[in-house]
């Protein structure tokens, strides 16, 4: 497969996960007042850190396959993994969204995280490894760090789900722009 059309795919499915996290906001029909609104607000937070995440989470995939050459079944198959783990993310972000305080809702949406963490980690061992590239340290960094606020987010999380607000916006900190290479 041509890295042009791994990457074509990868850009359309995460455009389909961006609109289905959309998708899953419902405004009241029946109470169209500020109150009804106020009362959506932590939906709709967990709406946006979501849709900055995705976002900075294509942005650093665009990042890290900008020197890449070569793909193989391992690299599409990683991605795919990959792509699962963020297709999940509007159904875990909308079932915490519906209740800040639920524990598993919670949990659930920050092991999805911790599971992304992970296959990202694998896929960029493999396009560096593959491609023999050597200036993406500055990725392992990042990968090292946003995994470490993701589990101590988990951790708190189940002690208090709301926690998981300030986890996720650090751990958008951390991936927000792309490092230049050393």
């Amino acid at each position: 497969m041509k890295k042009e059309r791994f990457e074509a795919f990868t850009d359309a499915v995460i455009a389909i996960i961006l609109t289905i996290l959309v998708l899953e906001i419902h405004l009241p029909n029946d109470n169209h007042s500020w109150q009804a609104l106020i009362a959506m607000a932590p939906q709709f937070g967990a709406y946006v850190l979501t849709f900055i995440f995705i976002a900075t989470m294509w942005v650093n995939h665009h990042y890290m396959f900008s020197e890449v050459k070569v793909i193989n079944n391992q690299t599409i198959w990683l991605n795919i993994l990959l792509l699962f783990f963020a297709s999940l993310l509007p159904a875990t972000t909308a079932w915490f969204g519906t209740d800040i305080f639920s524990r598993v809702a919670g949990v659930l949406y920050v092991l999805n995280m911790v599971l992304y963490n992970i296959v990202t980690a694998l896929l960029r061992r493999q396009v560096v490894k593959l491609n023999h590239i050597t200036d993406m340290g500055n990725l392992l960094q990042s990968e090292r760090l946003s995994f470490v606020i993701n589990t101590i987010t988990l951790v708190v999380t189940f002690f208090y789900p709301p926690f998981l607000f300030l986890g996720l916006l650090v751990n958008i900190l951390v991936w927000f722009a792309p490092k230049p290479a050393k």
